[in-house]
């Protein structure tokens, strides 16, 4: 991870909700992560989480990183990511 990268999320952490802040600290930490990846970090109901990314979607705190199978249950999945610098995060930390 980027220098930059950790003093961008840093700047926008504040600004979230709780459980938006959880589920994007969660995220960060697994560097890319499906639903179930989340749920399964942190032990929430998948319905808790869902929302949560559809949230920081729009956001454009999280994006999409890839399509791939689940490592558990070997189905089609998006694998998240926080979104980097480059991407724009820095024009949004004024949320």
């Amino acid at each position: 991870m980027q220098v930059t990268s950790l003093m961008a999320y840093d700047s926008i952490k504040n600004s979230l909700g709780n459980k938006q802040k959880i589920v994007l600290e969660a995220i960060f930490k697994l560097g890319e992560a499906t639903n179930r990846d989340i749920k399964n970090h942190l032990g929430w109901d998948i319905n808790s989480i869902t929302p949560r990314v559809k949230e920081l979607r729009e956001m454009k705190l999280v994006t999409e990183a890839k399509t791939d199978n689940d490592k558990t249950t070997g189905r089609l999945s998006i694998y998240w990511r926080v979104t980097k610098p480059e991407d724009n995060l820095l024009k949004i930390i004024k949320i």
